[in-house]
Order: structure tokens, then sequence, then C-alpha cells
């Protein structure tokens, strides 16, 4: 059995698709399993060995380069895929936008959502993405969810080498104020206000936690806010295996609605997710201690991310509902 997920990025969908390997290995443990994916989340998948291939695009080479160049990278992947013939195809996305990618793919089922109300593979509002995937190659949807797993995650000791320092430390907590983005889009919508972060972090300092500011280099915005405050910045500094590693030296991530969120339940620790615009049952960390906050409780607009984009807003104040008090008290439910 050979089997081909199709899943470029974004970080948090890439793990929230995990669990979809470990299913196909449960019920055909000999299978191939190839996954086309992008260069950002390459890295992170080729620690889980239960995937034994990967096909690699280079995202801004498809999405921020010129026609000539596109067209170069389209038929590398074509070449990629010379030869190659798949029993079944996941492809894991409602538009057609990567198709083109797989013209050459020579495969016996293709399976993949589908929104028409008639068909069986459709999606379960408020239903946490994973079980979504889950549902599509299992060919079915279900009132309940379907049990899953993650596949064993290998960190490598290069990965803490810039984290000596921090091993024999039991108070730290990871913040990312930033993300929320992508090589499409940027969805500054899903945020938390950094001045809120800011407060929180000022509380937790108080209780003698020390705040970690994670990020990608992008984020480098973020640590302005942070002046006055002590903690240690790591934005911009670590490649996605290595946050992995810090963040499993961490008591908790605090994040938005971001990819941080889903890599704390693969570095095996709790996070608190702040939700607006989406809904936190599609989102939510899987992690059993985790807890979350959904702002804008009386807006009737809430959410309004139907599963591809936003309706117009300038001022989510859906989140900015979220006062720095009340995820205060959460947080300090959990650490006790």
């Amino acid at each position: 059995m050979n089997i081909l997920i199709v899943k470029i990025g974004a970080i948090g969908d890439v793990v929230m698709c995990l669990p979809v390997v470990s299913r196909i290995r449960e019920k055909y443990p000999q299978a191939k399993i190839t996954w086309l994916c992008g260069s950002v989340v390459a890295p992170f998948l080729s620690r889980f060995s239960e995937i034994d291939k990967l096909i690699v695009v280079e995202e801004s080479k498809i999405f921020n380069a010129g026609m000539a160049t596109r067209a170069g990278e389209i038929l590398r992947i074509w070449k990629a895929f010379s030869g190659l013939h798949f029993d079944e195809t996941l492809y894991f996305y409602y538009s057609d936008l990567y198709k083109i990618l797989t013209l050459p793919v020579r495969t016996g089922t293709l399976k993949r959502y589908n929104k028409n109300p008639d068909h069986r593979i459709r999606p379960v509002p408020a239903r946490h993405h994973t079980f979504e995937y889950l549902s599509v190659f299992e060919g079915e949807t279900t009132a309940e969810p379907i049990r899953f797993r993650y596949p064993d995650y290998a960190f490598k000791p290069e990965d803490f080498r810039q984290l000596e320092e921090l091993k024999n430390r039991t108070n730290l907590i990871a913040v990312s104020c930033g993300g929320a983005k992508n090589f499409l889009r940027s969805d500054d919508l899903r945020r938390w206000p950094v001045e809120h972060y800011l407060q929180l972090a000022q509380k937790l300092s108080e209780k003698g936690y020390t705040l970690i500011l994670t990020g990608a280099p992008s984020d480098a915005w973020v640590s302005g806010h942070f002046a006055d405050l002590e903690h240690l910045n790591f934005i911009g500094k670590l490649n996605l295996n290595e946050f992995l590693a810090l963040l499993s030296l961490c008591q908790m991530m605090i994040t938005h609605d971001s990819g941080p969120l889903h890599l704390a339940d693969i570095a095996g620790i709790p996070s608190f997710g702040l939700f607006g615009p989406t809904n936190p049952g599609d989102f939510r960390s899987l992690h059993p201690e985790s807890k979350y906050l959904w702002g804008g409780e009386n807006l009737a607009c809430r959410p309004c991310y139907d599963g591809r984009t936003y309706a117009p807003c300038t001022n989510n104040i859906c989140m900015k509902a979220i006062s720095p008090d009340s995820v205060f008290s959460e947080i300090g439910e959990m650490l006790s």
C-alpha cells in the first residue's frame, strides 16, 4: 500500500494532520507513506520515522517568484513524482490550488474534502481539524471524534545546544505574540494584542516565572514591547526543531490561534490558547491539560472565519475582549 499525503503547510495544519500518519500505520503496517510538504515544515516532518519519503516544495518559488521560477519548481516536483504510483492520495484541501503539483501522480483512489452536503466526506461544524483529516482518510464522517495519536517525534542532541542553561530550570513559560501568517497571507485578526501579552507577562514574572519570547525572524517587532521586563528572547534564534526542544523544557505555551499552539502538543506540554475570529472547536490544543478562552461571547459576528477567509474586519474586538486578568486567573489554575 503506497499512500500520498498532500499538505504543504502551514505549521499548525501540518501538526493537526500528523495523526493520519499513525492511523495509516495502524491500518496498513507495511504501507509506504509519502508526504508532499513545504520547505518550512520539511525539517520537522523528517523527524517522524513513520513517514517514509518527503517530496519538498519550495514555497517561495511558488508564491513569491516570477512565472519562469514558478514553472521550474512545478516541473521539479513533477519529476520527483516520475515513476511513482499510489494506491491512495489524501488531498487535504478544499481548494484546488495545489492540484497542479500532483498532475502527474498516478493514483488508485483520491480522497479529499468536499463541501457538497450530499457527499459523505464533509466537514462537521466546530469539529477539530485533526478529526476532519482522519475522516477523509477513513472515508466517512462520524458524529463522534475518531481516536487519534501523534507519531513519535525524535529529538536530536543538536536541538538543545543553545538551551543548555535552561535544562535545569523549572519555571519557564513560552509566549508567542506574533506569527499567524504564512506564504499566502497574514491573519493579524487572530492575534491577541501585544499589550495584553505584556500585562500578562508582568503578572507571571511577579509570581516568579521566567518568560521566554518565541517567534520567527519576522516577529522581531515584538521584542521592543518587552524591553523593560526581565525575560529570555529567542525570537528568530531557533529553527523549527530547536524551537520544539525549547518548548519541551517549558511548563506551558501561551499564544493565540497559530502554529506554536499545536507544536506544544508535539513537545508534550500544555498550552493556553486565545481565540476570537476562529472557533476553538476547530483549532484548540489537544493536550489533555490545555485550556483556552474564546473572546467576544456576545458578538453576533463570532466566529467570522469560514475555513478559508475572514469577514471584513479592521478591529478584532473579540480578541481585545479577553482581559489579561482572566487569562492570568486561568493559567494560575493550570500551574497550581
